[in-house]
């Protein structure tokens, strides 16, 4: 009877033992996931913003006179702007989530 039982326990264990192991490679895979997402948005991130300046510097070469004719042939570009700073700091605040 001993050896039964001991066999019988050594079963449950093992049979334990695989369910966390999987559990814990699943939770590794969704880490990981996640660790590459974050960095991507971090790169799209700076790289929209090193966009964004370089378009600032571009526009400060140009003379004002140009400019102006330029807002007013495109004048829903800076609201274009302004609604994706929007949405870049509601995602980020999703991510911190």
């Amino acid at each position: 009877m001993q050896v039964a039982e001991m066999k019988t326990r050594l079963e449950g264990k093992i049979e334990a033992m695989e369910e966390e192991r999987n559990t814990l490679l699943e939770e590794i895979r969704k880490l990981k996931d996640l660790a590459e997402l974050s960095e991507k948005a971090k790169g799209l991130e700076d790289e929209v913003s090193g966009l964004r300046d370089k378009v600032k510097t571009l526009k400060e070469k140009i003379p004002q006179e140009f400019l102006e004719e330029l807002e007013e042939a495109t004048p829903m570009q800076s609201s274009e702007e302004d609604e994706l700073g929007e949405e870049s700091s509601s995602c980020e605040e999703e991510d911190l989530l």
